[in-house]
């Protein structure tokens, strides 16, 4: 084998470790900070009284473990219904149902549990259709569900698994149910529509995001970039779509938010956590913690008032990482994401 081959064989190892390294490193210095942050000066703030909202409908994916099952807790205590897509829907309407029993607040919203895998795009078509065929107004979709970090997994469909889930799934979601929210948005009665995207701080790690490979990543492949591409993928057309509402006078109201470092089973794939979780869950947010972030920007009907394209952390809207407010960035996402999912027109049945 010739020696320069060799080399550039070596050269590119190096690179590769280098960069795994970098990412790690990264990683833990944001999740450092977020969590000062969260610990001192941005405290988790408790959640107003919203009151009852019978009459409102919202979707939500996820729901059955994590910051969307505390979510899901409290929109049925205001009265919402409540559509929830998820993996097993029977076993997740059984522990809501028992939860109905033993929850002296009560729950006074209703539940429907559908199946959901946003790691199959087929899937997503079919939980929509079944979503539109419920026949009632959709005032808020809230993309929640997430898997994060793990090896390298391909879906059926071609797609890098942690970007399926987080990003390319729940895009053609809000995609096949706009047109219902929009119908909602322009009822003067109905109050509203919104789109709430669950992302992360995780959304920084996305600065480097390789807009040649960012949907499949055959070249290099890092858990934690892996994960910070998707989050900062939902950022970038939470900033498109919201523009593209308000040029289209469709009223529709599209905000992101970060939860918080929250100690949740999707830590299952970081090592570390075992042996530090006592630690873990003295500094890291509570799974209702997370979630309330999530209840604020379905529920608080001021923050409509405030705008749209929000990206919230503990109820605040925050700015976010450069590459991600850059809207050359932001068009270029929205342009390759509709390419890739065979969209002609966003929200056009």
């Amino acid at each position: 084998m010739p020696a320069t081959h060799t080399n550039r064989e070596m050269w590119s190892f190096i690179k590769s470790v280098m960069k795994t390294i970098f990412f790690k490193l990264y990683m833990n210095f944001i999740g450092a900070v977020y969590m000062f942050k969260e610990n001192t000066y941005q405290r988790p703030r408790r959640l107003p009284d919203y009151g009852q909202l019978e009459g409102r409908t919202v979707v939500v994916t996820g729901g059955g473990r994590g910051i969307g099952e505390e979510a899901v807790k409290k929109f049925l205590r205001a009265g919402l219904k409540v559509i929830c897509g998820v993996r097993s829907p029977e076993s997740v309407q059984a522990k809501f149902e028992k939860l109905r029993s033993e929850d002296k607040e009560g729950f006074t919203g209703t539940l429907i549990c559908l199946h959901l895998d946003l790691m199959r795009l087929e899937s997503v078509r079919s939980f929509a259709d079944a979503v539109l065929n419920l026949d009632t107004p959709i005032h808020v979709l809230a993309n929640n569900a997430g898997i994060m970090f793990g090896d390298r997994k391909v879906t059926e469909d071609g797609y890098e698994s942690q970007m399926s889930t987080n990003y390319l799934g729940h895009f053609l979601l809000t995609h096949l149910l706009m047109p219902a929210l929009a119908k909602t948005a322009a009822d003067p009665m109905a109050g509203g529509a919104r789109v709430v995207n669950v992302s992360s701080c995780a959304h920084y790690f996305g600065s480097w995001l390789d807009w040649s490979d960012w949907s499949t990543l055959t070249r290099f492949y890092s858990p934690e970039q892996a994960y910070g591409n998707s989050k900062v993928a939902q950022v970038l057309s939470t900033q498109h779509l919201a523009r593209m509402m308000e040029a289209q006078g469709q009223g529709v109201k599209v905000y992101s938010i970060h939860p918080g470092i929250v100690y949740t089973d999707l830590y299952v794939n970081v090592w570390w956590m075992k042996p530090m979780s006592l630690l873990a869950r003295a500094v890291m947010k509570t799974p209702e913690q997370g979630g309330d972030t999530l209840v604020h920007a379905v529920m608080d009907p001021d923050l409509a008032t405030r705008g749209t394209g929000l990206h919230l952390e503990n109820h605040r809207p925050v700015g976010v990482s450069s590459f991600a407010g850059r809207r050359e960035n932001q068009e270029k996402m929205w342009a390759d994401t509709c390419r890739l999912l065979g969209i002609q027109n966003f929200g056009q049945p």
